[in-house]
């Protein structure tokens, strides 16, 4: 198993008599828990365009995750200066430059204000890795009669033909189990494709070889032959729906634990797994 150490502007060590400068990781040991250096870049203006909600609130938050480099104390990396959200996303990869890691969007419709055209910029500028599925953002991950959803934003930004693998996570602040905990561990994950090793996994991030999931387990998210091929691990209990989404357009849908589809020629196919109580698996889209 492994976990991202992403705090707020610094890149944590931990153990602080020991650096791990160079490494992707702060905790690699032969077995056990493999914890991954990272940063969560985080400016909180008001006023950004495109514009967000009423409020005027603006959230810029940027994973970094597998950095090797290494700062002391926090990181004071944003441009106050612009208003404009893609020079604001530009200035966290710049200090994605210096600190290495791959790049990963953080609850873009947090207050609203993310589009598909500003997703697939930032796409097209280097990042790799957006969160679709936030567990403590439920309201800012579907939508509304006024927003898209995440998934729809991220449809809209893969139809113009960037690849951009979706995140479910737990953004978790919380770690005790106690009662009237906010923001609790756990609810949201991703299973790579990988050995077990601090770097693989990086690359496996980087290049799409993992599935997102809030509680789904699959044991095959991936393409044989052309096609796309997904499978309920069978410990799972419960119902399940597999839907394929080509081009943002859902089409086909199976009411079972297993299904498969032929990748197209033009664009991309996807898959989603729910479950009866409401867990999901997003499988990364796959093209020719």
């Amino acid at each position: 198993d492994f976990i991202a150490l992403t705090d707020h502007n610094q890149v944590s060590e931990l153990d602080k008599a020991t650096s791990t400068r160079g490494s992707p990781a702060v905790r690699a040991l032969p077995s056990g828990l493999i914890v991954l250096a990272g940063i969560e870049l985080t400016h909180n203006p008001s006023g950004c365009q495109p514009a967000g909600d009423t409020s005027g609130k603006c959230r810029i938050h940027v994973n970094l995750l597998g950095v090797t480099g290494r700062v002391d104390g926090k990181l004071d990396w944003a441009d106050r200066k612009t208003r404009l959200r893609i020079e604001k996303y530009q200035a966290a990869l710049g200090a994605a430059k210096s600190l290495g890691g791959i790049v990963q969007i953080n609850h873009p419709q947090w207050f609203w204000g993310m589009t598909a055209g500003l997703l697939a910029e930032l796409g097209r500028r280097g990042v790799k890795l957006v969160e679709i599925a936030n567990v403590q953002f439920a309201k800012w991950n579907k939508g509304d009669k006024d927003h898209p959803s995440m998934e729809e934003i991220w449809d809209g930004a893969l139809r113009q033909g960037v690849d951009l693998w979706g995140v479910a996570s737990d953004d978790a602040h919380d770690y005790h189990n106690r009662k009237g905990d906010k923001y609790p561990a756990g609810g949201g994950w991703v299973a790579v494709k990988a050995r077990r090793d601090p770097q693989a996994i990086v690359d496996a991030l980087a290049a799409g070889r993992f599935y997102s999931s809030t509680g789904v387990v699959l044991d095959q998210a991936e393409v044989v032959n052309g096609e796309l091929l997904v499978e309920v691990a069978a410990a799972e209990r419960g119902s399940f729906t597999i839907e394929m989404i080509e081009n943002g357009k859902r089409v086909a849908t199976t009411r079972g634990r297993s299904a498969r589809r032929g990748v197209p020629s033009t664009g991309y196919l996807r898959a989603v797994v729910k479950r009866g109580d409401g867990a999901q698996a997003w499988v990364q889209p796959a093209r020719r």
